[in-house]
């Protein structure tokens, strides 16, 4: 029985919705292995428009159930009615489609020049992931690499990186679309993947001088209807302040999430001021989130601040008002922390009048926080998503990589979870320990392979402290990048042109021996 062209389109609508389940919480990594060729196959025995059709079913159901937890901060903090916030969230997944959809199109089209094209797709499939983190300042979210986080493909990922991960998955799928009743091409070649998975050398790990850094990370679990309430400024500065202190002297540096602190730098001096000789004075450091306001230059920052210890037991503070051991922001979230087209839609909903929602961005590359002798290589929020900003601000003498956020937007919704699951992957794709601070968790320390030691639990105000190793390891993917996948792309696109030419160099031969033979008669 053959499906309608109707029927398929929902099926793979369903199949859609269903490949969500490959990524954290859930953890099904070998979903992608059924769902992505059963796509590729159907997409690449039917015409051109047909195709792009089957593509788009599947990816709006892809990103509708994989970031449908974005629903989550419109619907309870946006203000906008239930339809208006659902369409919102329609649009949003219609939008990542368009890049999948536009990959497995222009790789359709080119079978009309050789019958490779279907093996054009990783690279395409690559090329729009780049788009996609680009554009509109970018949003890579559910890149399908970071399904293989707990797969056996992960041993991949200090060599060629997330994107390499999904390169190598999009290929798989593609070969296996391609011979679908060829077993004996499919198994050779699923047998040959972990061959060389297994055959891969070990990454090396070096450990610090410094050997090991005591973290605390303080999760607060403020309400976020609190966090920015004038009523509950004190009560929130406080709660941190009482949740830490028996903490002083006992750790080398104190970690507070995003924004801990619900008033603007230049207004909570005093309170930055004795923090800055408490914790001085017992030899530790507090990294805490804040927002800066520059009235000079009237520009608000999404700002990490180190008070306490800047060198090693120092014994004393170092906090001053515009010192320069801070991190802003560079990559801006649009909607939280700026408005694009704000001209026009300031004033239509309050999800675009939140609270701080016209931030200016930090340099692209910073230096590194100086906390009790530690360097600390900051992130804030959906900034560990990229990793290209990453490697460009890691030092050889990063100690760890510091990321913090509020995920109280997104509720008990699994966005969280797909937020730690990508800091995993970070970890593992630079060989450098991650610490993950929030206000609502998931807090965690991940080592430099990727690995939980410690993490909190959601929804509890909580005190997570743990002696964090401070290994690094020298991966290939820190050194070279996303070059190694650059080049595979470039060359499979150059052998599939140049085999394009040979086939149509060898049709206009045959052709015009068919007319000397047909003359000739």
């Amino acid at each position: 029985m053959k499906l309608s062209a109707t029927w398929l389109s929902l099926l793979l609508f369903l199949a859609g919705l269903t490949s969500s389940l490959a990524f954290a919480p859930f953890n099904h990594f070998w979903l992608v292995f059924l769902l992505f060729p059963a796509l590729f196959y159907t997409c690449f025995n039917t015409n051109l428009k047909q195709a792009a059709k089957y593509a788009f079913s599947f990816s709006l159901g892809w990103f509708l159930s994989g970031i449908g937890w974005v629903f989550v901060s419109l619907d309870n903090f946006g203000g906008m009615p239930f339809i208006v916030s659902a369409a919102m969230i329609l649009a949003l997944a219609a939008y990542l489609a368009i890049y999948f959809t536009a990959a497995i199109s222009l790789s359709h089209y080119l079978q009309k020049f050789s019958q490779y094209a279907i093996y054009t797709l990783p690279a395409f499939w690559c090329l729009f992931e780049w788009l996609r983190s680009l554009v509109l300042t970018g949003f890579p979210w559910l890149s399908i690499g970071y399904s293989q986080l707990n797969s056996p493909l992960s041993v991949m990922v200090p060599y060629v990186g997330e994107i390499g991960l999904t390169f190598s998955i999009i290929l798989i799928s593609v070969i296996s679309a391609k011979h679908y009743s060829k077993l004996q091409i499919i198994l050779p070649m699923l047998v040959s993947i972990v061959l060389i998975s297994a055959l891969l050398p070990n990454q090396t790990a070096t450990t610090s001088d410094k050997n090991s850094v005591k973290l605390t990370l303080v999760q607060g679990n403020i309400l976020q209807e609190n966090r920015w309430d004038p009523e509950f400024l004190w009560p929130v500065m406080e709660a941190y302040q009482d949740l830490s202190r028996p903490y002083y002297g006992d750790s080398d540096i104190i970690i507070w999430p995003e924004a801990a602190i619900p008033a603007v730098e230049p207004i909570a001096q005093d309170y930055l001021l004795n923090l800055d000789k408490a914790t001085g004075y017992n030899n530790t450091a507090l990294i805490t989130g804040i927002i800066n306001y520059q009235q000079y230059s009237n520009e608000f920052f999404n700002s990490l601040i180190v008070l306490g210890n800047q060198n090693y037991r120092s014994g004393k503070g170092h906090y001053q008002y515009g010192h320069d051991n801070r991190y802003n922001k560079h990559h801006l979230l649009p909607i939280g922390e700026f408005i694009p087209f704000e001209q026009w839609l300031r004033g239509i909903s309050p999800l675009f009048d939140l609270p701080f929602s016209s931030f200016n961005r930090g340099e692209y590359i910073q230096a590194d926080l100086k906390a009790n002798g530690f360097n600390v290589m900051a992130a804030i929020c959906y900034e560990i998503v990229f990793p290209q900003q990453i490697k460009a601000n890691l030092k050889p003498d990063t100690d760890f990589i510091l990321t913090v956020s509020n995920d109280a937007w997104f509720g008990e919704s699994h966005g969280p979870h797909q937020h730690l699951e990508i800091a995993q992957m970070r970890a593992l794709e630079f060989g450098i320990p991650v610490v993950r601070v929030t206000n609502t968790g998931i807090t965690a320390i991940i080592d430099e392979l990727g690995q939980i030691q410690a993490q909190s639990p959601q929804f509890e105000e909580h005190i997570l402290q743990h002696r964090l190793t401070l290994n690094r390891v020298d991966t290939l993917y820190l050194k070279l990048g996303n070059l190694p996948i650059i080049i595979i792309s470039a060359l499979m696109l150059l052998a599939i042109f140049i085999h394009a030419i040979r086939e149509k160099h060898m049709l206009k031969i045959t052709t015009e021996r068919l007319k000397v033979d047909n003359g000739n008669i």
